[in-house]
C-alpha cells in the first residue's frame, strides 16, 4: 500500500514510521466497487427471479435471497466501514471535517428516531458507515470514473437482456403511466423495479463517464448509457441528462472565472425549484399527479416540520398512502419534502450542507473536466430531486450507487486534499535542512 509518506522514501527502502496519510489507489477503488456492488446486489437477484412484464407498480417481488442480501449488507458494510476507519485512524490519519460532514445526515436521522419514541435501527446507520468508509480511504474524484464504467455495464447488460431475456428487464403494463414510452416499446427497467429508477440511476452515473481517460472510451460509454436511457423513457432522467450535457458544455467553453458564478446561479435556481414546486402546487393532477402527493404530504406534515414524522413513516403508512393516493406514493416525489417528512429540518440541513459543500469543493478543482463533471452531477441530482426522490434516506438503496457515492466523495474531498497539501509542504520543509546539512558534509 503506497502512502504519501512512503512516496518520498527511497525505492525499496523502509517505510517511514512517522504517521502519514494513507493514499492507496487500489484501496480507494476497491471500496468504491464494494459499496457499489452492495447497492445493486438485491436488484440483480430480483431481476433474475422476477418477471417485469407482469409487474404491478408498487408491488415488489418477495425474493428471500434479495432480502437476505439486504440484511447481510446492513451488518457487513457498517462493520467493514468502522473497522477500516479505525484502522486508518490508528496508523495514519482520518480527515475529521470530511468524516463529520458525510456521517452527519445518517446519524442525525438515526438520532431523530429517539424524538419519535423509537430506537434507531441498524439500517439507519448504513449511510453514515458508507460515508465514513469512503472518506477514511480518501476516495477522490478521478476514482469516480468507476461509477461511470459500472453504470455503462449495467446499461449494456440491460440492453442485451432486451433481446436475450426481455421479460426480465421490460415492463409491458401495470399502470397508465407506461403509455409514456418514447419508442412505442415496453419501458426498459433494467435491474430495477421501475423505469424511472433505472433512468435516474443512469443519469446520475452519466457525468462520470467523462472521467474516462481516452475519448473513444468516453464516446462508447456515453452512447451505451444514452441508448438505455432512451429505452427507459424516463422524462425525469432525460431532463437530468439535458442538465448534465449543458453543464459539461459550459465548463468546456467558459473560463473558470465565468463558469463558477454561472454554476452557483444555476445551483440557486435548482434549489429554489426543489422547494417551490411541492410547497406551492395546488393542482392534484400537476406533474403526472405528483400534485396530489405533495398536497397530501404537506397536510400530513403539518407543524412537524422540525423533526418530521419519522424515518419509517412512509413504510408504516404505505397502506394509507396507496388507498388515498397511489402505489407510487411511498416517497414524496421531491427530495426536500421527503427529507422533511422523514427527518424534518434537522435532516434536511445535514443533506443540504453536503450539496453546498460538494458544489464549492468541485468548483475549486484545478481540472476543467473534473469541475464540469462534479457540477453536472450536483445539478442533475437537484433537478431530478424537484419531482423525484433520487436516493433513499433510509438504508443504502440501489440509487445510492450513483447518487451517494459521488456526493460523499465530492463533498469530503476538499478537506482531504487540503490536509494532503499541508502534509506534503511539511515534508518538503523538513527535507530542506537535511539537504543543506548533507551538502555541507560533502564540502568538508
Amino acid at each position: 500500500m503506497s502512502t504519501l509518506t512512503s512516496e518520498r522514501a527511497a525505492p525499496g527502502g523502509p517505510r517511514s514510521s512517522t504517521p502519514g496519510l494513507v493514499d492507496s489507489v487500489r484501496a480507494r477503488r476497491a471500496m468504491v466497487i464494494l459499496v457499489w456492488a452492495y447497492s445493486i446486489a438485491s436488484p440483480v437477484v430480483e431481476t433474475v427471479f422476477s418477471d417485469r412484464q407482469h409487474y404491478v407498480e408498487g408491488k415488489t417481488s418477495a425474493v428471500a435471497l434479495a432480502l437476505t442480501l439486504d440484511s447481510l449488507g446492513a451488518i457487513v458494510v457498517p462493520v467493514v466501514a468502522v473497522a477500516t476507519t479505525f484502522f486508518v485512524g490508528l496508523f495514519w490519519r482520518v480527515t475529521a471535517p470530511s468524516l463529520i460532514l458525510v456521517i452527519a445526515p445518517g446519524l442525525v436521522l438515526a438520532a431523530n428516531e429517539l424524538v419519535h419514541g423509537r430506537p434507531p435501527t441498524l439500517g439507519l446507520l448504513v449511510t453514515a458507515a458508507v460515508g465514513a468508509l469512503l472518506v477514511s480511504v480518501r476516495v477522490k474524484t478521478p476514482d469516480l470514473a468507476l461509477v461511470g464504467y459500472l453504470g455503462a455495464i449495467v446499461a449494456a447488460a440491460s440492453i442485451a437482456a432486451v433481446y436475450l431475456a426481455p421479460s426480465k428487464v421490460l415492463i409491458a403494463g401495470g399502470t397508465n403511466s407506461f403509455d409514456k414510452s418514447l419508442t412505442g416499446a415496453p419501458l426498459l427497467a433494467g435491474i430495477f423495479t421501475h423505469s424511472n429508477t433505472f433512468g435516474m440511476f443512469l443519469s446520475l452515473a452519466l457525468p462520470f463517464v467523462f472521467l474516462a481517460r481516452r475519448w473513444p472510451v468516453r464516446l462508447v460509454l456515453f452512447a451505451v448509457v444514452m441508448w438505455a436511457l432512451i429505452l427507459s423513457s424516463s422524462r425525469t432522467a432525460l431532463v437530468g441528462v439535458a442538465v448534465v450535457l449543458a453543464v459539461l458544455l459550459l465548463a468546456r467553453v467558459l473560463p473558470r472565472s465565468a463558469f463558477a458564478p454561472v454554476a452557483v446561479g444555476g445551483f440557486a435556481v435548482a434549489v429554489f425549484a426543489v422547494f417551490w414546486l411541492p410547497f406551492t402546487e395546488t393542482d392534484p393532477e400537476a406533474y403526472t399527479y405528483r400534485g396530489a402527493i405533495w398536497i397530501f404530504d404537506r397536510q400530513q406534515l403539518g407543524d412537524h416540520w422540525f423533526f418530521g414524522l419519522g424515518a419509517h413513516w412512509f413504510a408504516d403508512n404505505y397502506a394509507l398512502l396507496r388507498s388515498v393516493l397511489s402505489s407510487a406514493a411511498s416517497h414524496a416525489h421531491n427530495l426536500a419534502l421527503t427529507a422533511l417528512m422523514q427527518g424534518g429540518a434537522v435532516v434536511l440541513v445535514a443533506w443540504g450542507a453536503l450539496l453546498v459543500i460538494a458544489l464549492f469543493a468541485t468548483l475549486r478543482r484545478p481540472s476543467a473536466r473534473q469541475r464540469g463533471v462534479g457540477v453536472a452531477f450536483v445539478m442533475a441530482l437537484l433537478v431530478m430531486g424537484a419531482t423525484e426522490t433520487p436516493f433513499g434516506l433510509v438504508g443504502w438503496g440501489p440509487l445510492s450507487a450513483s447518487a451517494l457515492i459521488p456526493l460523499f466523495v465530492l463533498a469530503g474531498q476538499g478537506w482531504i486534499e487540503r490536509e494532503e497539501d499541508e502534509f506534503t509542504r511539511a515534508l518538503d520543509a523538513a527535507s530542506v535542512p537535511l539537504t543543506r546539512a548533507a551538502l555541507r558534509a560533502r564540502r568538508r
